[in-house]
């Protein structure tokens, strides 16, 4: 059990917030690809995937939470347990996209097609929002290395590397596009830190902030790093130039610190809950989040069939909307999938 953790609930409160919001930040940008570029509604496309981009690293927060607090750092576990139930997840959604836009584009359900689809998932043809699924089986290849060190180090330790992470993942890199041509960003480029880019920073942050609790300056330190991150991922392009793209990018430092923000805010301030029942009834929500995420563009695909779109509403209102629909129409289906006897949990 995490040091000092009051409530065993709030990881699974965060989670079911967590993929709530990366559903709208997909709404969002699939809607500006049917925009104009700069008109008003693109704008408020845009803003929605601002306020909403720090959901992808809170992702790998989540899985390194998970899998970093539970279990053994051993290799035959880690192997047969994280990383080949992660691509055989991969291939399952990949293939089952393909046959379902299939069958609602007017095509026929055959064996052979359903086989073609399995070896193209496996091929690495998978839909858009799956994507998060290959850099987290490159976690789980390191992981038992990742899970030693977070099982023996001390907590300065892990400090030290996050630190190193942050600085050389998401800091360092928005330095060298503003001087590209700086001894700073040349030396970067030559030390070749590559343990700490990636994800590997975010996935160790999240079980940090499970395992541990922090005081209560630096958790209104992160409270303040959180509120301008989103402040600078918003007007970050106004403010200092670079192009929207380099402050929306996910491992930029003002998203990743808003994700940290909001991480640790559910811990100690909003999944906080007294009732047990709530808690397990949160916990169990929780648990299905990822195969909500995961099934949720089957509905937008069905929608689309039926000539639904994100922006037949003012996008102010249509996001947010779509994006409870989705999210509440998929617990069902996802808590059916994770009933299937021996898989179910592993392609959830």
């Amino acid at each position: 059990m995490a040091k000092g953790d009051r409530n065993l609930g709030w990881p699974g409160f965060f989670r079911a917030f967590t993929v709530l919001c990366a559903i709208m930040l997909l709404l969002a940008q699939e809607g500006q690809g049917g925009v104009a570029v700069g008109s008003g509604p693109w704008q408020v496309l845009s803003v929605y995937e601002g306020l909403t981009s720090w959901t992808v690293p809170a992702l790998f927060m989540l899985w390194g939470m998970f899998a970093l607090e539970e279990g053994k750092p051993r290799l035959a576990s880690s192997m047969l347990g994280l990383a080949l139930p992660a691509f055989c997840l991969l291939v399952f959604w990949g293939a089952l996209y393909a046959v379902a836009a299939h069958l609602l584009g007017g095509g026929a359900l055959s064996w052979s097609g359903v086989w073609a689809a399995l070896v193209s998932a496996a091929k690495g043809n998978t839909y858009h929002h799956l994507w998060v699924l290959y850099p987290l089986i490159g976690l789980y290849l390191v992981h038992p290395v990742i899970h030693r060190f977070t099982s023996s180090a001390s907590r300065g330790e892990v400090r030290y590397f996050l630190i190193l992470c942050f600085l050389f993942a998401s800091l360092l890199p928005l330095w060298s596009a503003y001087h590209p041509n700086s001894l700073l960003a040349a030396q970067l480029e030559r030390l070749r830190v590559h343990l700490v880019l990636g994800w590997v920073g975010c996935y160790v942050a999240g079980w940090y902030l499970r395992h541990y609790t922090i005081g209560r300056v630096p958790e209104f330190i992160l409270y303040l790093l959180g509120i301008l991150g989103m402040v600078f991922t918003l007007m970050g392009n106004t403010l200092f130039g670079g192009g929207r793209e380099l402050w929306y990018l996910y491992t930029s430092p003002n998203v990743v610190l808003t994700a940290l923000a909001l991480c640790v805010l559910f811990r100690y301030v909003l999944g906080i809950s007294e009732e047990r029942s709530r808690r397990r009834s949160v916990y169990e929500l929780g648990s299905y989040a990822f195969g909500i995420y995961l099934f949720h563009q089957l509905w937008v695909l069905v929608f689309r069939w039926f000539g639904f779109s994100v922006l037949d509403l003012s996008p102010v209102i249509s996001v947010p909307f779509f994006a409870l629909v989705f999210f509440l129409l998929s617990i069902p289906f996802a808590w059916l999938v994770s009933l299937i006897p021996g898989v179910g949990t592993k392609l959830t």
